[in-house]
């Protein structure tokens, strides 16, 4: 590739460096994995399946975990900063007792965009700036986890890292049946599998649930727009490749 340039008179480029991310899972009752678990405990498994999807678009991680304490958690987004390009938290991100991670932004000063939108799962997703660096709240629950991140963190780090069309790539499939949760007013969002035909592939919806092993099997994400109530079986949709 240099070859190429020099061979096109280029002795300059301009290049963007692809972003570290600081990647925060907030609870008293995570753990790293590979430690034993007491009871109440449970793997910070969230942690590890953001990074693994910044590591597939050659993103490095900086992984950290930290108890439902404000003190510890403005240290450690203070220090992650610092060293990073952008910083996801994920966990405490609603209005709960034990939810502090937009209280401590707001602290360290950061300028809120928004927190909360009509998406579900993941409404509590937010987004603000600290020191000039995107900060995404994520909320904890795995499949409210990972729709946040997909939808507004991944675009959002891909802007970041240069990309032109950032986001899922996206296919057309056929419903094998109907899809909605019977409300109009946020975007609805649904993991499914993908099977093929001689025609269109087919979208098979899963049952929402709250836990990540629910959602281990996805390989598509379809979408039930703001407005609309439900789709009919057989309508052919866009979908998001998972994989």
């Amino acid at each position: 590739m240099a070859g190429l340039l020099a061979a096109a008179g280029h002795h300059r480029i301009p290049v963007i460096k692809n972003p570290v991310i600081g990647i925060i899972g907030t609870g008293s009752e995570l753990v790293e994995p590979g430690n034993a678990l007491s009871e109440g405990q449970l793997y910070a498994s969230n942690i590890v399946t953001l990074a693994g999807w910044c590591k597939k678009y050659r993103m490095t991680s900086c992984l950290a975990i930290v108890r439902d304490d404000p003190t510890a958690i403005f240290d450690t987004v203070r220090q992650l900063s610092d060293r990073t390009d952008a910083i996801i938290t994920s966990g405490g991100a609603w209005t709960g007792d034990f939810d502090w991670v937009a209280r401590v932004l707001q602290e360290l000063g950061w300028k809120e965009l928004f927190h909360r939108i009509r998406i579900g799962p993941g409404k509590a997703v937010g987004l603000g700036l600290l020191n000039r660096k995107p900060v995404f709240i994520l909320p904890g629950a795995p499949p409210s986890n990972l729709i946040g991140f997909l939808q507004i963190a991944l675009p959002g780090l891909l802007v970041l890292a240069g990309h032109v069309n950032p986001g899922l790539p996206v296919i057309h499939a056929r419903l094998a049946s109907d899809l909605g949760g019977g409300k109009s007013d946020w975007t609805d969002f649904f993991f499914g599998t993908l099977g093929y035909n001689d025609d269109l592939p087919v979208f098979s919806p899963m049952k929402k649930r709250s836990r990540l092993s629910s959602i281990a099997r996805a390989s598509a994400i379809a979408v039930v727009p703001e407005g609309m109530e439900r789709l009919s079986t057989g309508a052919v949709i866009p979908v998001q490749l998972l994989k």
